[in-house]
């Protein structure tokens, strides 16, 4: 249940801001109010589920779509894929450059697809996922992986809004720096490959948290894809 409501958080059929109501989420899932109860304490730890503050019996609501948030999220991202990549520099010769081969054909493909004047934002976004996909599972442990397990996805919800004002800009610039990540797979350099990713990452929040911060841009996304308005606040609520 847990998954399954979290799913439905990350790919926007529970909008940001909506109320979590047990009762309505034990019909829609058809299951006991139990395990729903038990799925939203867990959402409500990781994040993605808040108690609006200044009410005392207020019915807890998917998280809003906020800058600090975004900021910090894709900081851990960054952080732990960062890591991720430093264990392959250190993978033998032979695994390595295979990845190499296998991030290089994805890096050309997000460059075809987006040089195409008929670019599926999709396709660039899946593209992209597969090449850090990639890069962190080629050595990174069981415990870095549940981590990111935790927290990326969370960071993809934004993404995911968002993609039609950062996917533009980004491309181009995004493929250079996979070039940087791949060239300090090549050579085997740990830390090279740490700070590619976390620049890599680095600016494309960047971009992200400049969006959020567009009042017109996100109303104008908003709109473009007819969903639940989005709740753009400054300050997210700490109630957990």
């Amino acid at each position: 249940m847990y998954r399954a409501l979290r799913d439905a958080i990350n790919e926007g059929r529970l909008a940001p801001d909506t109320r979590l109501i047990e009762d309505q989420l034990a019909l829609q899932f058809r299951v006991s109010r139990t395990p729903i109860r038990d799925a939203i304490q867990r959402l409500q730890q990781e994040g993605y589920v808040v108690t609006p503050d200044g009410f005392r019996h207020a019915r807890p609501v998917v998280a809003p779509l906020v800058e600090s948030d975004a900021d910090e999220l894709c900081s851990l991202v960054a952080l732990h894929e960062g890591h991720a990549a430093a264990a392959a520099a250190r993978l033998p010769t032979d695994r390595r450059l295979e990845l190499v081969a296998e991030l290089v054909s994805l890096n050309e493909s997000m460059r075809r697809e987006g040089a195409s004047p008929t670019a599926s934002r999709d396709r660039l976004r899946d593209i992209d996922a597969a090449f850090h996909h990639a890069c962190t599972h080629a050595a990174a442990g069981p415990r870095l992986l549940t981590l990111l397990d935790v927290i990326k996805p969370q960071a993809e919800r934004y993404n995911r809004v968002y993609a039609n004002e950062i996917l533009p800009k980004r491309i181009a610039d995004a493929a250079i720096e996979h070039d940087a990540i791949i060239r300090a797979l090549r050579a085997g350099d740990p830390e090279s490959a740490r700070r590619a990713v976390e620049t890599n990452y680095g600016h494309g929040t960047a971009e992200l948290t400049h969006v959020i911060d567009a009042p017109e841009a996100s109303d104008q996304s908003s709109r473009s894809r007819r969903a639940p308005s989005l709740t753009l606040a400054k300050k997210r609520s700490d109630g957990r």
